[in-house]
């Protein structure tokens, strides 16, 4: 869909060009003072969402990284993972040599608490949230049982960038939260991430960690963490700022679409939509319904698409998709050689082969939207019923 990467314009190409005209392309030293973008964007993303603190990095990935890291999470731990989500959630507690333990998301695609919950055991460390395809977990049960077990939270907001929960930014009610500026997100840079905190201690270690000079450029002696490159460019950050001022209107026509085949849809025969934790917060990028059956889901899908509408089921035994924790090889290998039993997550599987997906893109206009409604309408009267 690319909200943001179908914005992309003049605008962009004069940051991009301004900081090519300094000759600053990295961020820490080059000609001169330099223009400064990233740390302007960390400024301005941080006071966007509501946070104390923002890192700009080079991917969705490094930002999870750095702030799983930079809140203590390490060897031994244990974290709580949602069975659907894209695989570089998993694989990022992997990369700070924890272990995931993957739980039931519900009716929201986004953990189930009450699972979660059943899931703890002496060695969970933190719950690692995410709101998946644009819609808020419920962070008000999830908020109260990290701190009812004293566990680390960390969000997951790679897919919902502007998003809310009760009025609230995410990405601000854990210890960290994680953003991505990949060309699918909301806005975007193409690559690039950002991690926000409130926690001047977490902040710190996730600098050493994304940078492995960090501590000594910050006259903070020598690192306290082996730590990686995952820097983000003057470039990645003029960008950024640009998509920053965007973000707002994106979310403002993808909710207004959303609103509006939810409207239309949601009372059809044969369909339920995935149930919202906040309706308001909910950054519309995608309309999910639930058939009654698999089979039923995929000849929707199928149907849909034959009207011309890109409709796809999210789950289906037979199409490879990482977003679903079936295919998490490298994770169903290290839950092994832990030698913890498979993960067993039927009720996600049993939903998302239920469900039919479809982008609600900015750029639809009122057409565009009966189009797709009447092709609902169709095949509730012709396939569900």
């Amino acid at each position: 869909m690319f909200p943001g990467g179908m914005e992309l314009g003049e605008e962009e190409l004069e940051a991009v060009a301004r900081v090519i005209r300094s000759k600053n392309v990295f961020r820490y030293y080059g000609v001169g003072d330099g223009p400064k973008e990233t740390t302007a964007f960390e400024e301005e993303f941080a006071a966007h969402v509501g946070a104390r603190r923002a890192l700009c990095v080079n991917a969705g990935s490094s930002a999870l990284i750095c702030g799983l890291i930079g809140a203590g999470i390490g060897p031994g731990d244990e974290v709580i993972v949602p069975a659907y989500t894209w695989n570089a959630t998993p694989n990022t507690v992997l990369a700070c040599g924890a272990l995931p333990v993957l739980a039931e998301v519900d009716e929201s695609l986004t953990l189930d608490p009450t699972d979660v919950e059943r899931r703890l055991t002496p060695q969970t460390k933190a719950i690692l949230a995410v709101h998946m395809r644009g819609a808020p977990a419920d962070m008000r049960a999830l908020t109260a049982l990290a701190e009812r077990h004293g566990l680390v939270l960390v969000e997951d907001v790679c897919q919902a960038a502007g998003a809310s929960f009760e009025g609230r930014r995410l990405g601000t009610f854990g210890d960290a939260g994680a953003f991505s500026l990949q060309f699918n997100k909301i806005i975007t840079t193409g690559e690039g991430g950002v991690m926000v905190t409130d926690r001047d201690d977490v902040y710190e270690l996730a600098i050493d960690v994304h940078d492995c000079a960090g501590s000594v450029r910050r006259g903070a002696g020598l690192p306290r963490f082996p730590g990686w490159n995952f820097r983000a460019s003057e470039l990645v950050g003029a960008v950024a700022r640009v998509q920053l001022t965007r973000l707002d209107g994106l979310l403002a026509r993808m909710r207004a679409n959303h609103a509006q085949l939810a409207d239309e849809i949601g009372t059809l025969p044969g369909l339920a939509l995935r149930r919202p934790n906040d309706r308001g917060g909910d950054a519309g990028v995608a309309l999910i319904a639930f058939a009654q059956t698999p089979d039923l889901a995929r000849d929707a899908v199928a149907a849909l698409q034959a009207e011309g509408v890109q409709a796809m089921q999210i789950y289906s035994p037979d199409t490879i998709d990482l977003h679903v924790f079936a295919y998490w090889q490298p994770v169903l290998d290290a839950i092994a050689a832990a030698g913890r039993p498979a993960p067993d997550c039927p009720r996600t599987l049993d939903l998302l082969e239920r469900a039919i997906h479809v982008d609600v893109s900015p750029l639809c206009v009122g057409q565009d939207l009966e189009e797709i409604a009447l092709a609902f309408r169709k095949i509730s009267d012709q396939v569900l019923n």
